[in-house]
């Protein structure tokens, strides 16, 4: 040190702004450093220095310079190497015969620019990162309505088709039942006539005919089997007018069920809509699951007819397609004063906790592909809950059964629903 400049010795500090060091030529020996370029180096006091941390300029570089005496590099010295931190520092190195010194300070201004720098790039970050948020969020929002939209574009496709179909069948149906109805009518008037005609027409040869005439007439009946036939004719029209009673009753449970008629916003029974719907779910119930019905005291209520009669198929469905062998399903009702609650309990297989999680998700199913779309419950969903400001909600125990609870509002109002 006391062939360098006097000057040097007041940089000579031993602190973190600045940073010297001295340095024997060839060998790199460290004649000196403060605890500056010890900290650049990773280095401590009393190590040898690790010269291949000079990264710009490379320290064999420095060796390398022609110049004897005077500054041989000036600008922006960067430290660094494997397990140390890039860092650079503004200064310079200069040789005075066989050492060189190097002297650096870090530029507190160049800092304060750069940590502004920073700071504002945090605030973008941060700025972006919310928007971001944002950005995800309506994004998130617009996929829900999306598939909410999607979900009803497909259950208003597949009611329109059930619509018309219902219609077509109704209609083509109730014509012939009609004409047919009319004729069993005519045609036992018209036995009846036959059969008294017949029988005046018998007295009348027991009293005035012949012994030939009445042998004769003893031989036709028996042959004819007329004591059987006349009793049994009268079972045959009566069983076949009530048959057409029972047809005519399934179409008008279709129409109920549909509500081509009642689609708009209007009051029910809501007994009515669930009979009407149990008869149209009576190929998935069978003969396997009984239905219990407890609905005496449901008062009448103002709703969607149409949408619920959908949300009571579902749930019979479900409920039908849940008992594997043979069970129960038992349908309740009852008046809370402001709301009417509806219960549908079966005694199927029951559903986990996992499935509980997403049973009202669109488009979740546990059935195998191509059974079941996963949009049955969302929409009894979105039908009870959006449409008519009423709660659904599903217990359920594996092994044991499920429970789902409708409420629905008395004094729904159809402008607040619109």
């Amino acid at each position: 040190m006391q062939n360098w400049y006097p000057s040097v010795a007041a940089f000579a500090k031993d602190g973190m702004a600045l940073v010297v060091g001295v340095f024997d030529l060839p060998s790199g020996r460290l004649v000196y450093s403060n605890a500056g370029l010890r900290f650049l180096l990773g280095m401590d006091e009393g190590d040898d220095p690790p010269l291949d941390r000079f990264a710009v300029p490379a320290f064999a570089q420095l060796q390398a310079s022609d110049v004897e005496m005077g500054r041989i590099f000036e600008g922006w010295l960067t430290f660094g190497g494997p397990g140390v931190p890039h860092r650079s520092v503004r200064g310079f190195v200069e040789r005075r015969g066989d050492q060189i010194l190097v002297l650096g300070e870090h530029d507190v201004e160049e800092l304060e620019r750069i940590n502004r720098e920073i700071t504002a790039l945090n605030g973008e970050i941060t700025n972006l990162q919310r928007e971001l948020a944002l950005r995800k969020s309506a994004l998130e929002a617009t996929l829900d309505e999306l598939r909410e939209t999607q979900m009803m574009l497909v259950h208003a496709s597949k009611m329109n088709a059930l619509g018309q179909v219902v219609a077509g069948v109704a209609h083509e149906i109730n014509n012939p039942v009609s004409f047919v109805n009319s004729n069993l009518y005519s045609l036992r008037t018209a036995a009846n006539d036959v059969r008294s005609a017949y029988t005046e027409l018998e007295a009348l040869i027991d009293a005035e005919g012949t012994d030939a005439q009445r042998a004769r007439m003893v031989e036709i009946r028996q042959q004819a089997d007329l004591d059987f036939l006349f009793p049994d004719l009268d079972d045959l029209l009566g069983g076949s007018i009530q048959g057409l009673a029972r047809v005519k009753r399934i179409v008008e449970d279709l129409r109920a069920f549909s509500r081509l008629d009642e689609a708009e916003f209007k009051e029910v029974d809501l007994a009515d809509n669930i009979h009407s719907t149990l008869a149209i779910a009576q190929p998935e119930l069978r003969d396997r699951v009984a239905v219990e019905l407890d609905l005496d005291a449901l008062p009448r209520i103002k709703c969607y007819p149409a949408e619920l009669n959908q949300v009571f198929m579902n749930l019979i469905v479900n409920a039908a397609q849940a008992i594997e062998r043979a069970g129960t399903l038992r349908i309740r009702g009852w008046d809370e004063g402001r709301r009417i609650v509806l219960q549908f309990v079966d005694t199927g297989g029951g559903m986990t906790p996992d499935v509980m999680e997403k049973l009202f998700v669109p488009f979740f199913t546990t059935k195998p592909v191509g059974s079941g779309t996963g949009l049955g419950l969302a929409l009894a969903y979105k039908i009870i809950v959006d449409h008519h400001h009423g709660t659904i909600t599903a217990d359920s125990t594996p092994g044991q059964g499920s429970t789902f609870t409708i409420t629905l509002p008395k004094d729904l109002n159809h402008d607040r629903d619109a």
